[in-house]
């Protein structure tokens, strides 16, 4: 273990189950908190980067954008995940408000319905495929 290793080496680290010099550290915080950090930090409201710099963040998201169809309808007074249909309204408070889980559509479902769930996923109900490899 080395007494001060990289966010790269950390994260890399802990997934192979390795010791590491510390915990890695990720971040996440509503749209309130997160501006009042970077003011905190006499950054600019758009550094996102410059914030998890000064926090000592160790992960950083990497993801491509989907570019197929809507799989889940939009909802009034919600935010629909077009993709994984995950569903937020929006909650004020005295520090701006924050997007928080709601209705929780799959909560009672059993597991034809989650099976059923509409997913970018290939569905292992379909079984191999004809060429004999996976789905």
């Amino acid at each position: 273990m080395s007494s001060s290793m990289s966010s790269r080496e950390r994260v890399l680290a802990t997934l192979q189950h390795q010791e590491t010099d510390r915990v890695p550290i990720n971040y996440s915080a509503n749209p309130g908190i997160d501006t009042r950090l970077k003011a905190h930090f006499g950054l600019d409201p758009r550094d996102s980067e410059g914030l998890r710099q000064r926090l000592g963040v160790d992960f950083r998201e990497v993801a491509c954008r989907y570019a197929g169809p809507r799989l889940h309808a939009e909802l009034p007074d919600r935010r629909v995940d077009p993709v994984w249909g995950r569903r937020t309204r929006w909650i004020e408070h005295e520090s701006g408000g924050y997007w928080d889980y709601c209705d929780f559509p799959l909560h009672d479902a059993d597991e034809g319905a989650v099976a059923d769930w509409p997913s970018t996923a290939v569905s292992v109900r379909q079984g191999p495929s004809p060429r004999g490899g996976s789905p």
